[in-house]
């Protein structure tokens, strides 16, 4: 995106939303105004977030543990205590399963605060913090991070409020590379990486309309190509076309594609700017195509929805029979000012 850069709250926002968490995002102080960069805010919200969790005191689960004891305990692993008995100790080795903090999902929110802490561009102060707060989780071992780590994460309904702050750890673990020296780490700029922030637009969006308006019914649209085979062959088939968004009520339907590029516009003949004709193929494309679906689609409206940093986007024509807006939501202002954007934007008019 073009400067000036989103604010960090709108970024934290952004990523809240797309995670379909944004709920349990209120519970936790995001720190924004202490935060200049993305960075400095994931670990902030990972500092607060731990300390919310010990509040509430962190989730503990079974853990198998291997122990000489003087009587029985649960089972006992025989090979081990024969051993033992070899060595004329009189003691068994048993085999039981305790209750302890030292789970999966603490060991990956600990090894990740130590990780931020050694971030080059990390504020010292917020490194010290993170270094402090991971000591207070000292009965949770560490861990060598690892993308397949998180995969094995299994959370429920007991501890689902878990699932924010391992996002969160996901992401940091995914943006983070290590300096040429290997003494710390240093931050892609994942707003410059235009197939990420695709679909973490995509899904914020999707996700505020489920979230906060009760008129459309917000899904996804499969729609087939309206064509009839000329031949026999039907090993080849056309391929289905599945929309990013769709907002159907029972007087109004709207086919929304979001768009994310770090220019909004395609440069025309003569200095002239245009938009993305892919864009407007593909949005014709469905609208065209989805009234082989039945009457009701025959006004289906289309959407073509941009980011944007301070610039405004806002067209409407009419293609065959159908409406098409352009229009796109400036993420450089307010939280409020954003979300009553995007409600105006499926508003009757």
């Amino acid at each position: 995106m073009p400067s000036p850069k989103i604010p960090i709250a709108n970024i934290y926002y952004l990523f809240c939303y797309a995670w379909d968490r944004f709920e349990q995002a209120r519970a936790i102080s995001a720190g924004a105004e202490d935060s200049p960069d993305l960075p400095n805010l994931l670990a902030r919200v990972l500092h607060n977030g731990v300390h919310h969790l010990l509040r509430r005191g962190l989730d503990r689960g079974y853990q198998p543990k291997l122990e000489e004891l003087e009587t029985v305990r649960s089972r006992i692993s025989l090979n081990d205590s024969l051993l033992l008995r070899a060595q004329r100790v009189q003691r068994l080795v048993c085999e039981f399963d305790e209750l302890s903090h030292d789970v999966l999902h603490n060991r990956i929110i600990k090894a990740t605060m130590l990780r931020l802490s050694r971030a080059a561009s990390l504020d010292k102060g917020l490194a010290h913090e993170l270094r402090a707060t991971s000591r207070m989780l000292g009965d949770v071992t560490d861990i060598r991070m690892t993308a397949a780590v998180f995969g094995r994460v299994q959370l429920h309904r007991n501890n689902a409020y878990y699932d924010l702050l391992l996002r969160i750890c996901r992401l940091a673990f995914d943006l983070m590379l290590p300096t040429p020296g290997g003494s710390g780490y240093q931050f892609q700029d994942v707003l410059r990486d235009e197939r990420k922030m695709a679909g973490v637009f995509e899904a914020f969006v999707r996700n505020f309309y489920r979230a906060e308006q009760n008129i459309f019914r917000v899904e996804s649209l499969q729609i087939r190509w309206n064509a009839t085979p000329l031949t026999l062959d039907d090993t080849v088939q056309l391929p289905v076309m599945i929309t990013d968004i769709f907002l159907t009520a029972p007087t109004r339907q709207i086919i929304i594609d979001t768009k994310y590029y770090a220019e909004a516009f395609q440069e025309g003949r003569f200095g002239s700017k245009s938009f993305h004709s892919g864009n407007l193929y593909q949005i014709f494309a469905y609208l065209v195509n989805a009234e082989a679906k039945g009457p009701n689609f025959l006004k289906t409206e289309g959407m073509l929805l941009y980011p944007t940093v301070g610039d405004k986007i806002a067209a409407h024509y009419e293609i065959a029979g159908h409406v098409l807006q352009l229009a796109s939501i400036n993420l450089d202002q307010s939280w409020a000012a954003i979300a009553a954007d995007l409600k105006a934007l499926t508003a009757t008019k």
